[in-house]
């Protein structure tokens, strides 16, 4: 019998990735990528607890929270970008698994990121002022810079 390459978490995170580039993340590409079956590749990932399809929702989501914070693209062209049909589909996955919609996960991020800046230049840091939606106590609800983090914690 011809030994197989096992690939690890990373290495199937990062097929899938690539798959997403070219414009879906079928399972067929993915496993041509790694070299083995797609069956193969299924029950790999079983003994690793984990599924194609929960491993397709972690790249999609870590990727969207990365374009949400890194770019300025249009939340309808980070959709279609990460193979939804629409921005309404992605915005529901989104809000389903972060609890917050993308727009306003974008702005309240943008508003920490000003926060942190200004904390570190004036003289009085530790008396600023929170953002309403700290006031709220919305802010509990939010994920802490990592998406993927959430997603698993929500998981268990």
């Amino acid at each position: 019998m011809k030994p197989i390459q096992i690939p690890s978490r990373y290495s199937v995170r990062a097929a899938i990735a690539a798959s997403l580039c070219q414009g879906d993340a079928a399972l067929q590409r993915t496993a041509l990528q790694l070299g083995m079956s797609p069956r193969s590749l299924q029950r790999h990932l079983a003994a690793m607890g984990t599924s194609y399809s929960d491993m397709v929702a972690e790249v999609r989501l870590d990727t969207a929270c990365h374009l949400l914070l890194e770019s300025n693209e249009r939340i309808s062209e980070i959709a279609l970008r990460l193979g939804y049909a629409g921005t309404s589909s992605f915005s529901r996955v989104f809000m389903r698994l972060i609890k917050i919609q993308p727009v306003i996960y974008r702005r309240q991020r943008a508003v920490e990121g000003n926060d942190k800046s200004r904390l570190g230049k004036e003289p009085h840091a530790g008396n600023h002022k929170p953002s309403r939606s700290a006031r709220s106590g919305k802010a509990s609800s939010l994920p802490g810079g990592n998406c993927i983090a959430t997603l698993r914690k929500g998981k268990r």
